[in-house]
């Protein structure tokens, strides 16, 4: 059973994903940045089973070069490269962090900006992630529409302060090479950038992005029902199409 949010079961969510998700044959699969995106998914009852990319911090860098990897070598790989290497970090509020030398919650990769605070990487999670990676090959290698989704921190203020990382840089040069590895494999690969304002293009490599521009004074949870409120019209649309 699907729900809202992160851990979150039943309800009028599942109502809506039972409906959505039966009455459009379409997958959407977050790329980073951060969890609007999976948390928007499941909101509008669209999440029929998670992906790698889900509750994680991922810049779009990381996630072309894990998909790079998952795609030229193979499913292990990619979990070795997406659970290696990493510090403990504590969160000193307002999205900042510090490391640490003792075991925290918040794991992150301070070479690649990979962070995860909702599981500790241990086999559980391994296990958990190749289900996740096995999934996403499974769907790019199907005839089903795909729709991916990544999403700019909600300001700048908010944005993830670690060592040198700078997590608030334009995706659309990685978005635009995931478009790339991926399309051979997918036919109309449909990428979404939710994006800040002043990062939107017109016509970036014949519509290869779609950009949906928000403001970025408002927070976190506001970006998350921005987010929810656009795949919710999204869907809508193409029901009516489909008629």
């Amino acid at each position: 059973m699907y729900g809202y949010g992160y851990g979150d079961e039943g309800g009028n969510a599942y109502i809506l994903h039972y409906y959505t998700i039966h009455t459009i044959h379409m997958k959407f699969i977050p790329l980073g940045l951060q969890c609007s995106v999976p948390d928007a998914i499941r909101a509008a009852g669209l999440c029929e089973y998670s992906y790698p990319f889900d509750w994680l911090w991922c810049p779009s860098k990381t996630t072309f070069h894990i998909l790079h990897i998952l795609i030229h070598e193979g499913i292990e790989k990619a979990i070795e490269y997406m659970t290696g290497e990493y510090s403990y970090y504590e969160w000193l509020g307002n999205e900042h962090y510090k490391s640490v030398d003792y075991v925290t919650t918040c794991q992150l990769n301070p070479n690649t900006g990979l962070g995860n605070t909702h599981f500790e990487i241990n086999a559980d999670y391994k296990n958990k992630l190749r289900e996740r990676l096995e999934r996403f090959m499974r769907d790019i290698h199907s005839v089903e529409p795909i729709v991916f989704l990544y999403t700019d921190s909600a300001n700048p203020e908010l944005n993830y302060h670690i060592d040198e990382i700078e997590y608030g840089v334009d995706a659309t040069e990685y978005l635009l090479k995931i478009h790339e590895l991926i399309s051979p494999l997918h036919s109309g690969v449909q990428i979404i950038y939710f994006c800040w304002n002043e990062r939107k293009r017109e016509n970036v490599e014949n519509g290869a992005i779609r950009y949906v521009p928000y403001d970025y004074k408002i927070n976190w949870f506001e970006v998350s029902a921005f987010i929810k409120h656009y795949l919710t019209e999204f869907v809508s649309v193409k029901i009516e199409n489909d008629l």
